[in-house]
């Protein structure tokens, strides 16, 4: 771990933060165990996280951090505002507990460990962190994150497919939901940030080369080398 905060210092970035605006990303304090909570109503988030843990993945959140419920320091809230990304990385001691709220963890920004709350009304995408699929809570997207979203969206709906959107009751409550498989890796979506579309990848069945293929040698071929490689070169002479 890091050193302490000092006091009059300068708020660091969370120790594995990318540079440039909306690439925090929060690390978990270390390895711990994981506490569920128990009854028939698991909330999307939870779902999608235990999904998630349990194909050896490690889930990424995007969460308001101005959020009025949101327990975390006051210098990532202000930091951060809309946009904290955290890595729910499991080999970490996280401590992490999903309860009836939302869900709560040990975080280090920058060495000063932390206990963190998070209500599941601002968690608004949850999603694979190597690959970018997961969902969108759309009613937890806060406005300035929908509007980049929005301006940056593909017409085609291309760049949409690796986070799909899910809706939630009007009561606010959870309705069940079953863990589901993890989708098959593709190419990460950045919710807020603007960024190229790239071409899909065509599928290994109809994928053609991209230059001419050289024939194999013949038999005739290899001998001819073999006889060249065992003469030595000289340059010169006279």
């Amino acid at each position: 771990m890091g050193g302490r905060e000092r006091h009059g210092a300068a708020p660091r970035r969370p120790r594995t933060a990318d540079s440039g605006p909306g690439k925090s990303r929060a690390t978990l304090a270390g390895r711990g165990k994981i506490s569920y909570r128990t009854g028939a109503m698991v909330h999307p988030v939870q779902s999608v996280i235990e999904s998630l843990y349990a194909a050896g993945r490690c889930p990424r959140i995007h969460v308001n951090a101005i959020h009025a419920d949101v327990v975390c320091p006051k210098f990532i809230r202000e930091q951060w505002k809309e946009r904290l990304i955290i890595d729910l990385d499991a080999n970490y001691p996280l401590d992490l507990s999903f309860e009836d709220h939302g869900i709560s963890a040990d975080l280090s920004f920058g060495g000063y460990v932390t206990r963190c709350s998070f209500p599941w009304d601002a968690i608004y995408v949850v999603a694979d962190r190597a690959t970018g699929r997961g969902i969108v809570l759309d009613r937890n997207m806060p406005e300035s994150i929908r509007r980049l979203r929005d301006a940056n969206a593909d017409p085609a709906g291309a760049r949409g497919a690796a986070l799909r959107s899910v809706s939630l009751p009007d009561s606010g409550k959870p309705s069940v939901v079953k863990p589901q498989a993890v989708p098959e890796p593709a190419s990460e979506v950045e919710v807020s940030e603007p960024a190229e579309e790239a071409a899909p990848e065509p599928s290994e069945s109809i994928r053609a080369p991209t230059r001419e293929t050289p024939a194999p040698d013949t038999p005739a071929d290899t001998q001819a080398k073999k006889r060249r490689a065992a003469f030595k070169v000289i340059d010169g002479g006279g």
